[in-house]
C-alpha cells in the first residue's frame, strides 16, 4: 500500500470513530511515518558485502540463460555452441571481487535511507546493471590481457590461453558486449531511463576505449625506444587514468544508482563524475604501485608495466627524479622482457625511495576527496561516497 492510499483510508476510517480533523491529520502523520519506519527497516538498505554478493550470484543463471536462450530461439544454434557460450561467460565474467556491481547495490542504498525510497521497487533493476558493469568489465579484461601478452587473471589462466580459445577470445569481447545490451533491452524496455542508460553505458565504454589507446600508445607496437619516456608526464598520466579505469569503476556504478533513485540532475551528474575521477586516480596509483611490489597471489595477476612499458604512477614519479646515471638505467632496462631489467627497474624505484613517495600521496589523496566529498553532501549524500574512498585506502589487492 502507497503512503496516499493509506492516508486517505486513514482519512474515511476516523470520522466514524468519533476523531476530529486535528486527530485524523495527526493519525495520517503516524501512518505516514509508520511507511517510513516500514521502509528503514528493510533488511536490503543494510545488506553486507557478502549478502549483496550472495545475491547476485542468486540471478546471474538467470540472465546468463535469457541470452542463451534468445540466441537458440531467434537463430537455431547447435548444442555445442550453446555450451560454448555459457563455458565463455562463466570463466570471463565469474570470478572476480565484483566490486564495480556492488558499487551500484552501495549506491542505491544509500539514495534510499537518504530519501525513504522504497528499495525494493530499484533493487531488481540495480543487480541487473550491476551484472552488465560486470560483463563489460569482463570484455575489456579479456582484450587488455589479449594486448599486454598477460598469463593470469583472476588467479587462473587468462581466457585467450586456453587451448580451445586463443585469439577467438577476441570475438568473445564482441559477443560480451551484445550480452551486455541485450539485458539492458530486456530488463529495462519500459523504463523510463532506457535511453539514459543506454546512453550512458555507450559513453562510458567509448571513453574507455580512448583511454586504453591512450595507454597503448605509451608503448606502441614492437617499439620500445628510450625516447619514448619523454612523452611520459604526470598530465598524461591523469589522462589516461581518467578515462581508462575513473570513469567506468567508479562513474558508471555510481551513476547507474542515480538514475535509478532519481539523483540525475546535470549538476548532480557532473559532481559524482568529479569525485569518481579523483576516486579513479587514486585507485590507479595504487594499482601501478601493486603491480609492481605487491604480492602476485593476492592481486591474482603477474606485474607487467615495467616490461609492457607502460606510462604507469612510479615511472612518472622517477622520471621527475632521476639524476643522469640514474635516467640511464631506466633508459636501458625499462619496456625489456627480462627478469633482470625488471629487477634493475624496481631497484632504482627502491634508491629514489618511491615507497615513501608513495604513502604520502596515499595519505594526501584521501584528505583531498574526503573534502570534496564533505563539501557537497548537499548536493550528493557523504555516504554514497565515503565508504568506497574507506575501502580503497591503503588496499593490498
Amino acid at each position: 500500500m502507497s503512503s496516499s492510499s493509506s492516508s486517505s483510508s486513514l482519512r474515511r476510517l476516523l470520522p466514524l470513530l468519533g476523531v476530529g480533523v486535528v486527530g485524523a491529520a495527526a493519525a495520517s502523520f503516524a501512518g505516514c511515518r509508520l511507511i517510513r519506519q516500514r521502509r528503514r527497516a528493510n533488511p536490503r538498505l543494510d545488506y553486507t558485502l557478502q549478502q549483496q554478493i550472495d545475491e547476485l550470484k542468486a540471478v546471474y543463471p538467470a540472465l546468463r540463460d535469457e541470452f542463451i536462450q534468445d540466441v537458440k530461439e531467434k537463430y537455431q544454434f547447435p548444442q555445442y555452441a550453446l555450451d560454448r557460450l555459457k563455458k565463455m561467460f562463466d570463466y570471463t565474467i565469474l570470478g572476480g571481487k565484483y566490486y564495480r556491481a556492488t558499487l551500484v547495490l552501495n549506491t542505491v542504498q544509500s539514495l534510499a535511507k537518504e530519501s525513504g525510497a522504497d528499495i525494493d521497487k530499484v533493487w531488481d533493476q540495480a543487480l541487473v546493471l550491476g551484472w552488465c558493469i560486470e560483463i563489460l568489465q569482463a570484455l575489456f579484461l579479456v582484450a587488455d590481457d589479449i594486448m599486454d601478452g598477460s598469463q593470469l587473471r583472476r588467479g587462473q589462466p587468462c581466457w585467450y590461453k586456453q587451448p580451445d580459445v586463443q585469439n577467438d577470445a577476441i570475438n568473445d569481447t564482441l559477443i560480451l558486449e551484445s550480452f551486455l545490451f541485450f539485458l539492458i533491452n530486456r530488463h529495462f524496455a519500459s523504463h523510463r531511463k532506457l535511453i539514459a542508460i543506454t546512453q550512458l553505458f555507450q559513453s562510458v565504454s567509448y571513453q574507455t576505449q580512448m583511454g586504453q589507446m591512450l595507454d597503448l600508445l605509451s608503448q606502441p607496437q614492437g617499439i620500445k625506444d628510450p625516447k619514448l619516456l619523454k612523452e611520459f608526464n604526470i598530465d598524461v598520466y591523469n589522462r589516461i587514468v581518467t578515462f581508462k579505469t575513473a570513469i567506468y569503476t567508479f562513474y558508471l556504478p555510481i551513476a547507474c544508482g542515480l538514475y535509478l533513485l532519481n539523483y540525475d540532475s546535470p549538476k548532480q551528474l557532473d559532481l559524482a563524475r568529479t569525485i569518481s575521477i579523483e576516486l579513479g586516480k587514486k585507485f590507479q596509483i595504487e594499482d601501478d604501485y601493486l603491480d609492481c611490489f605487491g604480492d602476485p597471489a593476492k592481486i591474482g595477476k603477474d606485474g607487467t608495466d615495467i616490461k609492457d612499458h607502460k606510462c604507469s604512477w612510479l615511472v612518472v614519479q622517477a622520471l621527475g627524479r632521476v639524476n643522469a646515471r640514474q635516467r640511464d638505467i631506466l633508459d636501458q632496462n625499462y619496456g625489456k622482457d627480462d627478469k633482470k631489467n625488471e629487477q634493475a627497474v624496481k631497484q632504482l624505484y627502491k634508491e629514489l625511495d618511491l615507497q615513501s613517495v608513495y604513502d604520502k600521496q596515499e595519505d594526501e589523496s584521501y584528505a583531498k576527496v574526503e573534502q570534496l566529498i564533505t563539501q557537497n553532501e548537499k548536493m550528493l549524500p557523504r555516504d554514497v561516497f565515503m565508504p568506497i574512498l574507506k575501502k580503497i585506502h591503503r588496499r593490498e589487492k
